[in-house]
């Protein structure tokens, strides 16, 4: 019993200083239509809710690997009433790691998905689950234990 109580002693000072272990990532965004920048916005507002994901701090370079979200929207609309209607989001995920002291750079995403005003903010929180159901992928190259992809082609 005594072991077991200098163990916790040791162990929570330990557990409350351990430093944040989310992945960061930087998000940009480019595309002048509304649902474009609605879906960043609403996407930021995922990820600030994320316990496996963070932001990035701007200006430090962070160790161990950092992933770059790269969104551009299109509004695929060519007469003036249908626009905002279907735009089309271009997603683009590169981590950039420090395997041997210099960074490498992998794209391990890149999908392209329609968004209307309606459906901004699921599809927000979908592909910030898609981000972890495929790194899942990319780094155990397995598909029995991940989670499923939300976005995916159709069969």
């Amino acid at each position: 019993m005594r072991l077991f109580t200098v163990f916790l002693i040791l162990l929570i000072p330990f557990s409350i200083a351990a430093p944040d272990r989310r992945i960061p990532i930087t998000v940009t965004q480019r595309g002048s239509d509304q649902v474009g920048a609605l879906f960043a916005g609403a996407f930021n507002r995922e990820l600030s809710h994320s316990m496996r994901f963070g932001f990035a701090p701007s200006g430090v370079t962070q160790p161990g690997g950092e992933f770059f979200v790269e969104l551009i929207s299109v509004d695929t609309a060519v007469v003036a009433p249908e626009q905002g209607k279907r735009p089309v989001i271009s997603l683009v995920i590169q981590e950039m790691g420090f395997p041997n002291s210099y960074p490498v750079s992998a794209m391990w995403y890149h999908k392209v998905i329609a968004v209307d005003r309606q459906t901004v903010d699921k599809s927000a929180k979908d592909f910030l689950d898609d981000i972890d159901a495929s790194y899942c992928n990319y780094t155990k190259n397995s598909v029995g234990s991940c989670p499923k992809e939300k976005f995916q082609l159709p069969q």
